[in-house]
């Protein structure tokens, strides 16, 4: 990949076909029975994987601030946006919208607070965890 992302360096001709590589990856550890290590470049599970706020800001807004190369282009189908205690108000704003929620800024205020607390206890937070959150933030917000 890096003869690939370069190549207005390196003239040269691999015929590797790099959208294969993830899933040949993947096969590969099948076969021999333990995954990459997860920081592994490409391959690991970390590889386009985001958590800490200013990371996934950009990503969000842009991909290629971060990932020097798509992740489609090594056979991964997008890269991830991990929620954890070093997220940010628009990591969390994008999730919920992605699960069909949209918060005022007063609740997303209010939700930021409990997740934070939440990931202060947990390493990742799931969906599961966000929807617990929910009623919480809600019930708080005076009616108007």
């Amino acid at each position: 990949m890096a003869l690939q992302v370069r190549r207005d360096l390196y003239s040269v001709e691999t015929g590797v076909r790099h959208e294969e590589i993830y899933s040949t990856s993947c096969l590969l550890a099948k076969i021999l029975g333990f995954e990459p290590q997860p920081n592994k470049a490409i391959v690991g599970r970390n590889a386009f994987a985001h958590e800490a706020g200013m990371h996934q800001h950009g990503v969000l807004n842009n991909p290629l601030c971060y990932e020097i190369m798509k992740p489609e282009s090594v056979g991964v189908p997008t890269n991830r946006i991990v929620l954890g205690k070093h997220s940010g108000r628009n990591a969390l704003v994008h999730r919920l919208r992605e699960m069909g929620h949209e918060l005022s800024a007063e609740e997303i205020n209010c939700f930021y607070d409990e997740f934070v607390r939440l990931a202060d206890s947990k390493r990742d937070i799931c969906d599961q965890d966000l929807l617990s959150i929910l009623p919480r933030v809600r019930v708080q917000m005076p009616v108007s």
